[in-house]
């Protein structure tokens, strides 16, 4: 057996590892020997209390082991299932931790799993919001590192979380105006100090839904004329989308058309904004930056053209999408030119993919946000 089988026969006896911690064989002051740091090791000794110690819910925790034992996961999943049970506002822990250990995949796709599907229990508990709140934490910010740097850690719920990065952001975008050295991370670490210790101005971000319809069967899109499209229905007739959007629904703030096939059409409200109107449709259309593993939010990415505009590519809704700043300034833009970074498409069903750098298929973001974006939304309706 080389070194590559070894390690991966030993990532697929993440249980067994814990079994042995449980028994004796191996401990502590073993696996610090063995190379591994003293805060994973003692996080492994607390996952072999968890799932080999004395507890009333003993078959349930049989099965979870067994669970874990047959997907073959890594103490590393094992250790994102138990992260994800903690978050668990109210519920039968047990019986979660036993799901979750049947979960397969990577430990990135379990982790993204695991967090969905625990958020998706918490949001039916009563009172959750409250329960949530309870939780709320600041950690860190005792201890000084090489750079005589401190750091802190803040868990906020959601919309207050937003809404302070909102202002950190307005600020931030203002720091960076007026000295063009700043990066991001800076500017957002100078708006926070400005906003705690100095004057600092901002306004709270306001929601503004979204509501998708998809485009019915019976109107298909003819073309786009000035700021409107224009549809042919079954029955020989045309239609505008602001029409079709009155004929199928009430009034709402924002309105959006989606192709189940080929994304959005077209977006309607009270004002001509032919280019916010594009951001609000590219953004509701991946929810998140399209490339693999990224979780920047679209709010926070940037517009990116599919075809560089440099070489001719044209700023409509079919050929751009949002990219946070980081992918965006790697994407190979050319692409005719030596692959480096990979570059961003639309597949021919429409979604937008990432085709690696080394020519192998085009991948997706598979976080679970993604399934609540409108293309998806639409795609199950249809």
């Amino acid at each position: 057996m080389d070194i590559i089988d070894a390690l991966t026969a030993l990532n697929r006896q993440g249980i067994n590892l814990l079994a042995a911690l449980a028994d004796g064989r191996l401990n502590r002051a073993r696996l610090v020997s063995f190379g591994y740091s003293g805060s994973t090791a003692g996080e492994w000794v607390a996952l072999s209390e968890t799932y080999y110690g004395r507890t009333r819910h003993r078959r349930q925790q049989r099965r979870a082991v067994e669970a874990a034992r047959s997907g073959g996961l890594s103490v590393e999943a094992i250790a994102a299932v138990e992260k994800h049970v903690r978050k668990l506002l109210d519920g039968d822990e047990w019986a979660l931790r036993v799901e979750l250990c049947a979960l397969t995949g990577t430990v990135d796709e379990i982790d993204k799993a695991a967090a969905a599907r625990v958020r998706e229990l918490n949001r039916a508990v009563p009172d959750a919001e409250a329960k949530s709140f309870g939780r709320r934490s600041l950690k860190g910010g005792k201890n000084t590192d090489a750079c005589g740097l401190r750091h802190i850690s803040v868990g906020l719920p959601e919309r207050t979380m937003a809404d302070i990065l909102t202002r950190l952001r307005e600020t931030a975008a203002k720091l960076r105006r007026s000295d063009k050295k700043l990066t991001y991370e800076q500017a957002m670490a100078d708006a926070f100090v400005a906003h705690l210790l100095g004057d600092a101005s901002g306004t709270p971000s306001v929601i503004t839904p979204l509501v998708v319809i998809g485009l019915p069967d019976w109107a298909k899109l003819l073309r786009h004329q000035a700021d409107d499209t224009l549809f042919g229905l079954t029955d020989g007739t045309t239609m505008t989308g602001a029409e079709l959007i009155r004929a199928r629904m009430a009034e709402h703030h924002l309105v959006g058309i989606w192709d189940p096939f080929t994304g959005p059409v077209n977006l309607y409200r009270a004002e001509r904004l032919a280019n916010l109107k594009q951001r609000l449709l590219a953004s509701a259309d991946t929810l998140l930056c399209p490339v693999r593993d990224c979780t920047t939010s679209a709010d926070e990415c940037q517009m990116h053209h599919l075809d560089a505009w440099v070489a001719g590519g044209e700023t409509s809704l079919d050929r751009m999408t949002v990219a946070c700043r980081v992918h965006n300034a790697r994407n190979d833009d050319n692409p005719g030119a030596p692959p480096r970074h990979g570059r961003l498409d639309r597949d021919e069903s429409g979604r937008i993919v990432f085709r690696p750098p080394d020519g192998s298929g085009p991948v997706t973001n598979n976080h679970p946000v993604r399934r609540l974006s409108a293309r998806e939304v639409v795609r199950q309706q249809y």
